[in-house]
């Protein structure tokens, strides 16, 4: 195969493969009596984190096994609410803006605090209102840069429209959160706001000859930058680290009006039979212990669990959860209701 691969090749390219889902059992004996999960993460880094540290920990609490399926949010919501009667999950991952645009579907089940104890750890920023989930993560947005070739780490997400990155540029759909937090960030910056991106559209106008590669999902985006195929973009800090810690030429950069929180959270679904199990698997995933795990290499999800210390990396951007709190989230209930016509004109003005 070629090592060159044109813009209209990436573009029709779609997702990239993910990982084939497995089973993991429990202690031999007590898994099959305490009963199963089918839950959903994400293709990538989350499924690899995920099976190592979480899954080990629900079993060892629980004897309970877990079928874990990598699915993107929004094809998750869609599983679940054309087959109510017998749902394909019994939790789900999700991300805040798919999550609360299903939220009046009345898929999710309410999260009893006395069945998730570690909801107790959990700042007020990271509790869910609504009482349909809980934060187990957080996604931390910046700006994504081929150091040998971009000797001057980038300061602004404006950094992407400079003449000398023709063609090496690269972004995600707005199917993504990724790329939906950062055309919010782009409209800002030009006058808008969540309620009006028509400013980060026009932008997107003139970036078009800079545009190397449209990525269906961060994972594939972080993997051109490992291919070779873009020099600068955007992603979140736990996309790159991992590359970077491999001697991938990738690295990560503050923009100046601010780091991007994406918070990530866990549901259990209505009409479950085994919902005690989800609230354990969901506590599990608050636990200090797991979220210790998976905030440390080579994952570096950034904790929810105040009771969590944060190691060096995320220390650069965030010092303990205070910090992390303080940072810029999207008002996805705004955004949300126009979302689905700024997928369908992004991918007429943009993918075509």
């Amino acid at each position: 195969m070629s090592a060159t691969v044109s813009r209209r090749q990436l573009l029709a390219s779609g997702a990239a493969a993910a990982i084939a889902p497995g089973l993991l059992s429990g202690i031999p004996g007590r898994a099959e009596a305490a009963g199963s999960l089918v839950a959903t993460t994400y293709p990538g880094t989350w499924e690899v984190a995920q099976r190592q540290i979480l899954l080990p920990a629900f079993t060892r609490a629980t004897g309970a096994s877990v079928a874990l399926q990598p699915v993107l949010a929004l094809d998750a919501v869609a599983k679940i609410a054309a087959s109510r009667a017998n749902p394909p999950f019994n939790v789900v991952l999700m991300d805040e803006g798919p999550y609360l645009a299903a939220l009046d579907l009345g898929i999710f089940a309410p999260l009893p605090k006395d069945k998730v104890k570690n909801l107790a750890d959990l700042p007020e920023r990271f509790i869910d209102p609504n009482g349909r989930g809980a934060f187990i993560s957080a996604q931390i947005m910046g700006i994504v840069y081929n150091p040998t070739a971009i000797k001057t780490p980038p300061t602004s997400w404006l950094d992407l429209w400079k003449p000398q990155y023709k063609g090496r540029v690269g972004i995600t759909g707005l199917g993504s959160s990724l790329g939906a937090a950062w055309m919010v960030e782009i409209a800002k910056l030009h006058g808008g706001s969540e309620s009006n991106m028509d400013p980060g559209f026009a932008a997107l106008k003139t970036l078009l000859p800079n545009l190397g590669a449209v990525a269906p999902n961060p994972g594939a985006l972080a993997t051109l930058f490992q291919q070779g195929q873009i020099d600068i973009g955007f992603n979140y800090l736990n996309a790159v680290l991992p590359l970077a810690q491999r001697g991938v030429e990738i690295a990560i950069a503050r923009p100046d009006s601010g780091w991007v929180l994406v918070r990530n959270s866990l549901h259990a679904i209505a009409g479950s039979a085994n919902l005690d199990l989800c609230y354990a698997y969901i506590d599990a995933a608050l636990s200090g212990a797991v979220q210790g795990q998976m905030a440390a290499a080579p994952n570096f999800l950034a904790p929810t669990n105040r009771t969590v210390a944060f190691g060096s990396e995320l220390q650069k951007v965030a010092r303990n959860d205070q910090d992390l709190a303080a940072l810029t989230l999207v008002d996805w209930k705004a955004l949300n209701p126009q979302r689905s016509a700024l997928i369908e004109r992004f991918n007429k003005e943009v993918r075509t």
